[in-house]
């Protein structure tokens, strides 16, 4: 605005109309921008083919690295051979960056989409605290859940299968390399004996590692279905079938019911105290992370801390709601200590348990019987810290033990004159944490709402200055040409003395 090609009336149009025009606008964005971005986030977020949301699940942006550690048992020859207390040793990790993405996409008219999902690892040795070649001495799994199998039939078919375990290959431990336990395999001459048997279950291999076959496969878990958040997006991430099922049939009520997030997409805007649940088939279960109280700030962006805890893998003696984590056939006098969860419905029958590593939270019955569990809260803890107004997790330590649990059984060879043990199998922990790139991207869309509010702020006071200016400048008469005006309006007044009133309206005019 030029203010020497303006009149007083023109000068006070432009400073009082842009003072009222900032100040409203600044007003309406303090009043309605925080509402009005919210609002266009929240429906931005759902996932569709062409939603920014639908980049970064279909393949997660950031790296997951899986840390392996297995258990090698340093005294089987003498717990064979003479019933001594099994002694362990937890090696590691065995370090595998894990590349997700969703395959085979179909997309339903109800707002929900399913999926197969396919995980890849690959080995990270400058990570790992252990060689692939590492040899590890540990319980034999088939042989132990074949003997378990057996444990109730009669004396004749135990005795013709204690023949058939010792002529083929049967042993209460063998001793492999890292990569052979975790994904390379190796041959089992039990298994191969099995699978050639028309009496014994149907064996799909004669190979044996814990993640066989897995590496790459798009089909080993089954296809999942979760909500889009389209229609609703408070339903945004939950699991609503898995393998076409609602319920995975192993835990009876609640405890089998599928909810919850697969841990790659998460409910948006919900209150902080609200526990997350996630499914992680591996684990035959869902898992609720309780709010902790805790905040801590990643990258600059401020989360909450949920982790599991004394009621976690509780079968009733703690909660008495968690009881039917206790399968069925073993209620109701029969439940495992707290601490762990029998895996042995989702595992054939095999006395397999998951817990928190180290048993951390577990009845002291679980430990005790063997020496080398040690829990440590900092290390053993599975936690995720979250950012609930987007529903993204900035951090991940998901940090889980599986057992076998190994008893005597007098007509068995291999389980003869043995204690009562938890064997220890391996411990896995997926871990994650959100990279800069993408926590820019979220502290935008975090701060959006703020940007607005401030800048409203400042168009509001920039309003009210020059208001105040144009007022004060208006009583003091000091406008650009003011006293001109007012010298040229009196200057009139005395040719025209008989005329005060075009005076006045003179003055008032370039007032």
């Amino acid at each position: 605005m030029c203010c020497s090609c303006c009149g007083v009336t023109q000068q006070k149009i432009w400073v009082f109309g842009l003072g009222t025009l900032f100040a409203v606008s600044g007003l309406l964005a303090i009043i309605c921008w925080p509402g009005f971005i919210d609002t266009q986030i929240m429906k931005a977020l759902p996932l569709t083919p062409t939603s920014k949301t639908f980049e970064k699940w279909e393949e997660l942006p950031i790296p997951v690295y899986v840390y392996m550690y297995l258990w090698n048992w340093t005294n089987a020859n003498d717990v064979q051979a003479y019933g001594v207390k099994p002694s362990f040793e937890q090696l590691g990790p065995y370090v595998y960056r894990e590349e997700r993405k969703k395959m085979d996409l179909e997309w339903h008219d109800n707002g929900t989409v399913t999926f197969n999902p396919r995980r890849t690892w690959f080995w990270e040795e400058e990570l790992s605290g252990g060689k692939q070649t590492d040899l590890i001495t540990a319980p034999h799994l088939p042989s132990l859940a074949a003997a378990n199998q057996m444990r109730d039939s009669n004396s004749f078919l135990k005795f013709m299968f204690n023949q058939a375990l010792n002529a083929n290959g049967g042993h209460l431990f063998v001793t492999h390399t890292a990569d052979e336990w975790l994904f390379k395999s190796f041959y089992d001459e039990f298994l191969d004996y099995a699978m050639n048997n028309p009496l014994a279950p149907e064996i799909e291999s004669n190979h044996f590692a814990w993640f066989l076959n897995r590496n790459g496969s798009k089909d080993f878990e089954g296809p999942f279905t979760v909500h889009t958040g389209v229609g609703d997006i408070k339903e945004m991430g939950e699991i609503k079938y898995w393998k076409g099922q609602n319920h995975t049939g192993w835990y009876e009520g609640e405890c089998g019911r599928l909810n919850g997030s697969t841990t790659d997409l998460f409910v948006p805007d919900e209150p902080k105290e609200k526990a997350l649940t996630i499914f992680i088939p591996d684990t035959c279960r869902i898992i609720n992370l309780e709010f902790t109280g805790e905040s801590e700030t990643i990258q600059g962006i401020k989360g909450w801390k949920y982790e599991i805890t004394r009621n976690t893998f509780d079968n009733g003696q703690v909660n008495e709601n968690m009881k039917c984590w206790c399968p069925v056939e073993r209620q109701p006098n029969d439940c495992p200590a707290t601490g762990a969860t029998d895996l042995g419905p989702c595992a054939d029958g095999v006395p397999m348990y998951l817990s928190a590593d180290h048993f951390m939270y577990a009845d002291e019955s679980y430990a005790s019987t063997i020496n080398g569990y040690h829990p440590n809260y900092d290390e053993n803890n599975f936690f995720i810290i979250m950012e609930r107004k987007m529903g993204v997790p900035l951090k991940v330590n998901a940090n889980v033990m599986i057992t076998l649990f190994i008893q005597e059984d007098k007509d068995i060879d291999i389980l003869k004159g043995l204690p009562s043990f938890y064997a220890p199998m391996f411990t896995t922990a997926s871990r994650a944490e959100i990279d800069e790139a993408l926590a820019s991207e979220l502290k935008l869309a975090l701060n959006l709402p703020a940007i607005g509010r401030y800048t409203g702020v400042g168009l509001l006071c920039l309003g009210c200055i020059l208001i105040a200016v144009g007022t004060l400048l208006t009583i003091k008469r000091k406008w650009y040409g003011q006293q001109e005006a007012d010298r040229l309006a009196l200057k009139d007044n005395e040719e025209t003395p008989n005329e005060p009133d075009s005076v006045v309206d003179e003055i008032n005019r370039n007032s």
